[in-house]
């Protein structure tokens, strides 16, 4: 997360694609500040969950994967970047769109094991 975080413009804006399920975005989150706040908290509950990130091209744009420890699929990201910086970060979470990726992880189990720690 640091070298992603190192790369943002000023005014980045993350989207969420959940599809409706939890957990999810349902505005824009604009701006580095925003950004970085947002970052940083999901780079804490990545550790808790013991979650890895796999670098992986999607749609022909730098992205990353996101496995639980079983090796199950939580969301990808795909970055948008332009001038060596990213201009839009697009996490997908949607399990309609995740599927054909391989097995999904249970979203519910990983968010109560979040809350039990």
């Amino acid at each position: 997360m640091d070298g992603l975080v190192s790369m943002l413009a000023a005014d980045v804006v993350v989207y969420g694609d959940s599809g409706g399920t939890s957990p999810s975005w349902p505005r824009p989150i604009a701006g580095r500040d925003r950004v970085v706040r947002l970052m940083a908290g999901l780079s804490g509950q990545i550790r808790q969950l013991g979650i890895t990130a796999r670098p992986v091209e999607i749609n022909g744009q730098p992205g990353a994967m996101f496995l639980d420890p079983a090796g199950r699929l939580t969301n990808v990201f795909v970055l948008d970047i332009a001038d060596g910086q990213v201009q839009t970060v697009r996490s997908v979470i949607n399990p309609a769109k995740l599927r054909h990726l391989g097995p999904l992880a249970d979203m519910a189990d990983l968010r109560r094991q979040l809350h039990s720690q």
